[in-house]
């Protein structure tokens, strides 16, 4: 029943961000989570424990395999046994896209009969445990917090064509962690024109496409690094495309070909962080 409360909450909060996400459900927890949720490119494998309002318990057990999970965590629920609805949230886990804490090394016994060793799960204080304000805060630990950069782009994106490339799909709907690691000048085309460079700066009032394009690349010819945050990476780079596609049969040269790919990697490096 908490199990059920806690992620129709989160995933309403989710909702209301416009976040996309996807929700699974274990039927049991014997790898240590109760729920894997995805959003904001974050997965989160989520071990749930609860505790009755007023109840005094100072420890709880997880199970080591928390530790092998890209971004586990574990949220210690104390809820009322009227509405078995939480009423407060204590969070054990690390910031979005990295481990769980050491889960320390106290092995934990059965609660019952003759209370042998459990050597799969350890015992995890109170203490260790930081106390939540409330739901909204919750959802900020588990997936951060979207900046309204990267929303405005991915509502941009929902009014384009759907790409038929799946990670380019996913990409499309906020994953980003699904740009692939080596996406560079060569692959990034179709990354490029997810976009409409042009419609993004008539709607943001940026002036014409050629001038923003040539500010921007002297700026990176100066520096090395491209200017501005996602939104102007990712306008630069459309507009990049379009300039050399019509320089055709002219490719890049060695140093520019090398700044083009700063490019990319800056671009999946803003809208991955």
């Amino acid at each position: 029943m908490l199990e059920y409360h806690l992620s129709g909450a989160i995933t309403s909060e989710l909702l209301i961000r416009d976040q996309p996400f996807e929700l699974l459900r274990t039927d049991c927890d014997r790898d240590g989570y109760d729920l894997v949720i995805e959003a904001n490119g974050i997965i989160r494998h989520i071990q749930l424990k609860g505790q009755v309002l007023r109840g005094t318990a100072r420890e709880v057990t997880a199970h080591v395999n928390l530790a092998t999970k890209p971004s586990a965590c574990i949220i210690w629920m104390t809820y009322d046994p009227l509405t078995m609805r939480p009423v407060s949230y204590r969070f054990f886990g690390n910031p979005p896209g990295e481990k769980i804490p050491p889960l320390g090394d106290r092995i934990a016994t059965h609660s019952r009969g003759k209370k042998k060793q459990r050597p799969d799960h350890r015992v995890i204080f109170a203490k260790r445990f930081e106390k939540v304000a409330d739901l909204e805060e919750l959802v900020d630990r588990l997936f951060g917090r979207r900046h309204p950069d990267i929303s405005a782009l991915i509502d941009h994106m929902a009014a384009q064509p759907e790409p038929t490339e799946p990670w380019l799909a996913a990409v499309r709907t906020g994953r980003f962690n699904a740009i692939p690691d080596d996406c560079d000048w060569e692959s990034s085309a179709v990354l490029a024109h997810l976009i409409d460079g042009y419609a993004l700066l008539e709607e943001q009032g940026r002036g014409e496409a050629g001038h923003f394009a040539d500010e921007a690349l002297s700026a990176a010819g100066k520096t090395g690094r491209w200017p501005g945050g996602a939104s102007d990476l990712w306008i630069a780079l459309f507009l990049e495309h379009r300039r050399w596609r019509f320089a055709s049969p002219h490719e890049p040269d060695p140093g520019q070909r090398t700044l083009l790919d700063t490019l990319v990697r800056q671009l999946r490096e803003a809208l991955t962080s």
